[in-house]
């Protein structure tokens, strides 16, 4: 097996790499969680549902491999026992993910139960925007998103036209741009009560590019109102494995994630304050434990139905090779 050496930006010294397959490097992170302990959560006050894998979108290197026409999406029981849940928890945020959350069949009625139950819960969507692309639907869904409070986090693979378009299709840049324009009409980006995020969530890491301060550029250009620019590692789970691995990237793209991690302990991961429920109502640490397709660890905690203050004691953070993916967007 061959080896490759990385350098720890925190002691400059080198640390070997296996390239062979990446389950054993398990012993690297094993190693580095030893010296940098994740504390177990100390209570779960935000949520996160994951709806489905319903997208506009089949992106080569989508973590969760959303599509559309997926069938994995929550139904009414689930819908219905999370909305119960949330009323019962009064949790102080909740956050929809998927796929494209507003895509997915009782994404309207979840929201409405979600303000009707606990009116003060912070609520948060991940989206790509690209699928309110037709007019009617992009009048009728941020206007729904307005008038519950819904706050945004945009996920884009890149600032550059052609490379969307290249990515997302023909067109997915103008879609976005146009979309967010009327999300701006809206209030959203100006109001400090209707924030919206921009995320670029990229598969390589930028190294010493100043990003923020090209996205917050690159949107004054576009005559673009965002509140905040951030970046976010994919995670090498679902089909962005699959592409790592068909294009030969996988070891340079762990040895990549282990240069630059960070003291993650100065800035809270994810799963330290939330727990997520997929669609089928299982509940795990992290959205990305759902999507690993390595049989061999079972990164589910419990069922939804299970939901109790004993089960929750026994939760305990499961690192996982992909986890690097965090901890290297929190290098200091």
């Amino acid at each position: 097996m061959q080896e490759r050496s990385v350098n720890n930006h925190k002691t400059g010294k080198k640390q070997s790499f296996e390239s062979g397959k990446a389950g054993l490097s398990m012993n690297h992170l094993a190693d580095f969680i030893a010296k940098h302990p994740l504390p177990a959560p100390q209570s779960f006050r935000k949520l996160q549902l994951f709806l489905g894998k319903v997208c506009n979108h089949s992106c080569s290197f989508c973590p969760h491999d959303a599509k559309p026409q997926s069938a994995d999406f929550m139904r009414y029981d689930v819908v219905h026992q999370v909305a119960a849940l949330i009323e019962r928890e009064n949790f102080g945020e909740v956050t929809l993910k998927g796929g494209a959350p507003e895509l997915t069949p009782y994404f309207r009625w979840l929201v409405r139960q979600i303000r009707e139950r606990s009116p003060h819960t912070r609520m948060v969507m991940h989206t790509h925007v690209t699928s309110m692309k037709d007019p009617g639907y992009r009048d009728s869904i941020p206007n729904f998103l307005k008038e519950n409070q819904i706050e945004l986090v945009v996920h884009v693979p890149t600032i550059q036209e052609e490379e969307m378009d290249l990515l997302r299709g023909k067109g997915a840049f103008k879609t976005f741009r146009s979309v967010i324009r009327y999300f701006n009409r809206l209030g959203y980006g100006v109001n400090s009560e209707l924030p919206i995020r921009l995320v670029y969530s990229h598969r390589q890491h930028p190294g010493q590019l100043t990003l923020q301060e090209k996205m917050k550029s690159w949107s004054t250009q576009m005559g673009l109102k965002l509140s905040s620019f951030e970046e976010k590692m994919l995670a090498p789970v679902g089909r962005m494995q699959t592409c790592l691995s068909q294009n030969g990237q996988e070891s340079s793209h762990f040895q990549d994630l282990f240069a630059h991690l960070g003291q993650h302990g100065e800035v809270k991961m994810p799963c330290q304050e939330s727990v997520t429920i997929d669609w089928e109502g299982n509940v795990f640490n992290c959205e990305n434990h759902l999507s690993v397709k390595d049989g061999r660890i079972n990164y589910r905690l419990f069922h939804l139905n299970d939901w109790s203050k004993s089960q929750l004691d026994r939760v305990r953070i499961q690192p996982a090779l992909h986890c690097l993916s965090c901890m290297a967007c929190f290098k200091n």
